[in-house]
């Protein structure tokens, strides 16, 4: 099953990052559901440097840098659609 994480807080950032996720799945017609993690036990755990982050298959792609662009989520959508890959 292909999955999709967004780590954070739930602050604004985290709020603006689920939203552009969820658009783009819309958009490119995936029915990937985009689960919301905000323990910080498990934020810890996941390895990432910063939130609000997204991780796909379990890949950390993004992690506190300036919002991504759209074009960027739509990178990180395409690559878990590829055949072959494991997410």
């Amino acid at each position: 099953m292909k999955t999709i994480q967004v780590l954070g807080l739930g602050n604004n950032r985290h709020r603006q990052l689920t939203h552009l996720l969820e658009q783009e799945l819309e958009r490119m017609g995936l029915a990937i559901p985009v689960e919301q993690v905000m323990d910080i036990e498990v934020i810890l755990a996941s390895g990432v440097d910063a939130i609000p982050a997204v991780l796909v298959g379990g890949q950390v792609v993004y992690d506190g840098r300036a919002l991504p662009t759209r074009a960027e989520v739509q990178g990180w959508l395409t690559a878990i659609l590829q055949p072959g890959h494991a997410a």
